[in-house]
């Protein structure tokens, strides 16, 4: 099942780390990332710049599973 993370942080760095923090997590957790979007914003409050950094993580709650390439075994050789 597919499922979202959301971040909304203050600066870029923390985002960052907290993006970094998640992959690590659902790497040991065999699960997959799909996609990440990423948006900065910037808007005025009480006269002063404020920006935003934002990131959706799109990720596979399904555990990833391995390949495992099939073995056929034979049955009977036909002359």
């Amino acid at each position: 099942m597919l499922k979202i993370k959301i971040f909304d942080e203050e600066s870029e760095k923390s985002l960052e780390e907290k993006i970094n923090k998640l992959i690590i997590d659902l790497d040991s957790q065999d699960k997959e990332i799909k996609d990440i979007k990423y948006q900065a914003n910037c808007s005025i409050q009480n006269d002063e710049q404020v920006y935003i950094y934002s990131a959706l993580v799109m990720y596979d709650d399904k555990l990833i599973e391995e390949y495992k390439p099939k073995i056929y075994e034979l049955v009977e050789k036909v002359n």
